[in-house]
């Protein structure tokens, strides 16, 4: 039965690891995520080192049954507070997405992808962009892990650029190889960038700057190439 996969999910999470890592990176460089944290769900905040950001909760993983549960599933809390209600959302396009995970309560981890940060971080990764958080923070309370989307203007989604844009995608690539196509267009739906072209070749458009992107016939880049006013992009 497909419900007994996570084949669809797995696809969803490589496309979106460039759009996650860019984000990953943002709120690095606004916090120290090695700090101590501290969660009020009702407030909607967590503090992170010293630093109070506007969150979400978007759902929990238990370690001794490696299983995720919606945050909107979660007895524990009510399902009608602002750092919770959004989340419902991520529900509402599983039908349409063909990712059962995205509206089941709770549902085991076991072999779904785990791009270096837990299988938990690739459910985190995903549902982000779709309640309008930028990124994600994994808080470790003892028997689990609670992973909260970052919905505060003090970590907003970098802008795509065409200087950063060979970086971003490559920097995916390199980490989860064999999904290039899917992740530029991922990262390029999420920017609001126009993309035209065929199987060989990808036209990115960011503002003034036109990116061209090749792929060899597996389907791998080979280059990205473009101008950066008088300087060319390699």
């Amino acid at each position: 039965m497909a419900e007994q996969n996570h084949e669809r999910l797995n696809m969803a999470v490589a496309a979106h690891l460039a759009v996650a890592m860019e984000a990953q990176e943002a709120l690095a460089a606004v916090v120290d995520l090695n700090g101590s944290y501290q969660a009020d769900i009702d407030k909607g905040t967590l503090t992170i080192a010293g630093r109070p950001l506007q969150v979400v909760l978007l759902g929990t993983v238990s370690k001794a049954s490696n299983t995720w549960l919606w945050s909107w599933a979660n007895g524990g809390f009510s399902a009608q507070v602002p750092a919770i209600a959004p989340v419902r959302r991520v529900a509402e396009i599983a039908e349409s997405w063909g990712i059962w995970e995205l509206g089941r309560p709770q549902f085991s981890l076991a072999e779904v992808l785990d791009t270096g940060l837990g299988a938990g971080a690739s459910i985190a990764l995903l549902a982000a962009p779709q309640v309008g958080a930028t990124a994600f923070y994994s808080a470790d309370y003892g028997t689990g892990l609670a992973y909260f989307g970052i919905v505060d203007p003090a970590v907003p989604r970098p802008a795509a650029e065409a200087v950063t844009f060979p970086r971003r995608i490559m920097a995916a690539v390199d980490l989860l190889p064999g999904h290039a196509r899917s992740q530029l267009l991922t990262y390029a739906s999420v920017h609001n960038l126009r993309v035209v072209g065929d199987g060989r070749q990808l036209t990115v458009h960011l503002g003034p700057d036109v990116l061209a992107v090749e792929f060899d016939d597996q389907a791998r880049i080979v280059s990205i190439r473009g101008s950066l006013g008088a300087a060319p992009v390699q």
